[in-house]
């Protein structure tokens, strides 16, 4: 495993091809003297909780940094930042001669709330950032138990070195590894034990502080430390440097044989893969770029699938914006009926309680007039018949009071009976308005910026004098719009009539088209014919005159043979036939051509023709199609 500070590229040598171990009897460590792989008998395969004198950093028991025995990891995911050291035991350290070697002072405030706020914040947003699985708030951190420490420690060393746990002491553990992690200030024993203290807890607050940044430092470097390690060569843009190719194989080897693997057969294999790239290329040969070119275009093909994919989503929730901000607009609208109402309902209540001070001062008043004349009463005297007649007034009194409150009774039911038959027209009416604002909505009405609205506020609503609106805004507004549109819904018809006549005139005459088509196909079979009928009457042409030279030329041989002619006047024969058939040859040839070119100018003629005729069909069917879309668009929107 490579280590991005504390394990430097230039603490292991590179080998050769003769470095690697064949046998498993002779096995040299990394660089001549580095630590030798101990086998135990019981546990083959070293973990961290072999040996509790290692440290959890790295570090071997010879003071060298080795390789990490937990788990090979990549680049990726492994940092340490520790400060490295040399491998060699034959290398004595430098002396400190001249180094002060008095306690640094840390020159942050680390005692100031503030600042100790600040590195609480910086502390939870991190942790929290990177998935911390344990509770955590800022009222913990201000001063944590032991064991959150701990916890918050082994969860930030293990960012740096995989698979940490911390160990049985860790408050001497703790501070060796920030000595190695290079902290530049003292962490001693007494603080850890210590940690809730308000003069110990500042101080490994800033240290957990320091070792955040260092790890956030790591993230960013740790991705392009190769670059840096192995810088490219111009003529390797598009390979691994050979150094880099060496160092990864020597690395993993080094990583298996510390794990108890002899045999390095896949790491050989991979070696010579790469470098076998590195001299013949990446894509290794036709076959491999196709490959490559096919997975790319795949790729390619779902990257664009994906493209559309999130086009789609983005018109779904453009879509739904719309029908947010609509709901958003018509709850806004219903709020402000709502105001209204509840002014109006404040207003009732207000109106309520005065009627019932008057009616309370009015009770008052009779209260006060009833014991003046209890007064009055008491002092009288009374004869027997005033009696009697107060009486006989008495039960009158009590018989219209009884009638009244009969009377009170039946205005009541009354009264109850019209709320009722009102609430019911008012649900009717309610029930209707929104029946009638939806369909205004589908017909894009609502709101007054809609579509065909053209600024009228088709909307109604049943709390505030529906029926005048309707009567004197909605109604003339919607006779005026039928009657627009009865008007376009006419034209539009009258325009689909001359469309579907024009879509008839075109297909008659694609139909034409199409049989003038088929004439001039039937006329170019016929000339088709003719040639064939003409090249065969060439050829058999050509052959009767083949053998009518042959025949000249058996009557030549038979002359030389029988008759006693001189040979010039043989050669001369001969010569005058030659010349005659290479004239009646030439004629043939001449004739052979200017058929092909008839042929050839009369194929490019009906082809021009054939396409042309093509053109015109695919146009006139396209401004068709065009014309019945926007007829039917046109319809389906009257």
């Amino acid at each position: 495993m490579r280590r991005s500070s504390s394990l430097g590229r230039s603490s292991i040598p590179h080998y050769s091809s003769a470095s690697k171990r064949s046998s498993s009897t002779s096995r040299s460590s990394v660089g001549g003297g580095g630590p030798l792989r101990v086998r135990n008998d019981d546990n083959p395969k070293v973990t961290a909780s072999s040996s509790k004198t290692k440290r959890s950093s790295g570090y071997g028991f010879s003071g060298r940094p080795s390789m990490d025995y937990q788990k090979p990891v990549s680049y990726s995911d492994r940092m340490s930042f520790g400060q490295g050291k040399t491998p060699n035991k034959g290398l004595r350290r430098a002396s400190h001669m001249g180094v002060p070697t008095t306690i640094l002072k840390d020159p942050r405030k680390v005692s100031d709330k503030s600042f100790q706020a600040i590195c609480v914040a910086k502390l939870v947003e991190f942790l929290t950032e990177k998935g911390y699985p344990h509770k955590l708030s800022p009222e913990i951190l201000k001063a944590p138990p032991r064991k959150d420490f701990f916890q918050i420690f082994e969860f930030l060393y293990s960012m740096l070195t995989p698979r940490y746990r911390i160990g049985k002491k860790p408050e001497e553990e703790i501070p060796k590894i920030f000595k190695e992690l290079g902290y530049p200030f003292m962490i001693s024993k007494t603080a850890m034990y210590a940690l809730g203290s308000p003069h110990t807890w500042p101080t490994i607050l800033a240290a957990l502080v320091w070792m955040v940044d260092l790890i956030k430092f790591g993230m960013r470097v740790g991705k392009s430390i190769d670059s840096f390690l192995f810088p490219p060569n111009e003529d390797e843009f598009d390979s691994l440097p050979e150094s880099q190719i060496l160092f990864d194989y020597v690395e993993k080897t080094y990583i298996a044989y510390m794990e108890g693997n002899d045999s390095f057969e896949d790491y050989d294999e991979q070696l010579s893969n790469h470098l076998n790239q590195k001299l013949y290329g990446i894509s290794g040969g036709i076959e491999n770029l196709d490959e490559e070119n096919k997975r790319l275009e795949n790729e390619l093909d779902s990257l664009e699938q994906e493209i559309q994919e999130s086009q789609e989503k983005l018109k779904k929730m453009q879509e739904e914006e719309v029908c947010l901000k609509e709901n958003d607009e018509k709850m806004n609208k219903y709020l402000a009926e709502m105001d209204g109402y509840v002014e109006s309902l404040e207003k009732n209540y207000q109106n309520v309680e005065k009627e019932i001070e008057t009616l309370a001062a009015d009770l008052h008043n009779i209260k006060a007039s009833n014991d003046e004349k209890q007064l009055i009463f008491e002092s009288q005297e009374f004869s027997q018949e005033d009696i009697e007649q107060i009486k006989i007034h008495r039960k009158d009194m009590l018989r219209q009071i009884d009638d009244a409150e009969a009377r009170v009774g039946n205005v009541d039911q009354e009264i109850w009976s019209e709320e009722m038959r009102a609430s019911k027209m008012l649900e009717t009416v309610e029930s209707s308005c929104n029946e009638y604002n939806d369909l205004a909505q589908l017909l894009k009405l609502i709101p007054s910026t809609a579509q065909y609205a053209c600024g009228v506020d088709y909307e109604l609503s049943s709390r505030h004098n529906a029926r005048d609106k309707f009567t004197d805004v909605v109604k003339p507004a919607l006779q005026s719009l039928k009657e627009q549109w009865a008007e376009v819904v006419h034209e539009k018809s009258k325009e689909l009539m001359m469309e579907k006549d024009v879509y008839e005139q075109c297909s008659a005459d694609c139909m034409d088209l199409d049989n003038e088509l088929k004439l001039k196909e039937s006329q170019l079979k016929r000339l088709e014919d003719d040639l064939e009928y003409k090249k065969q009457i060439g050829q058999k042409e050509f052959e009767k005159q083949q053998e009518e030279k042959e025949g000249l030329e058996k009557e030549m041989s038979q002359i030389k043979l029988s008759s006693g002619k001189t040979l010039s006047e043989g050669q001369k024969e001969v010569r005058d036939t030659q010349k005659s058939v290479e004239s009646k040859m030439r004629s043939m040839e001449q004739d052979l051509e200017l058929y092909k070119t008839f042929l050839k100018k009369s194929f490019s003629k009906l082809i021009d023709h054939k396409e042309r005729v093509e053109g015109i069909l695919e146009t006139m069917t396209q401004k068709l199609e065009e014309k019945l879309q926007t007829v039917k668009i046109e319809t389906e929107r009257s």
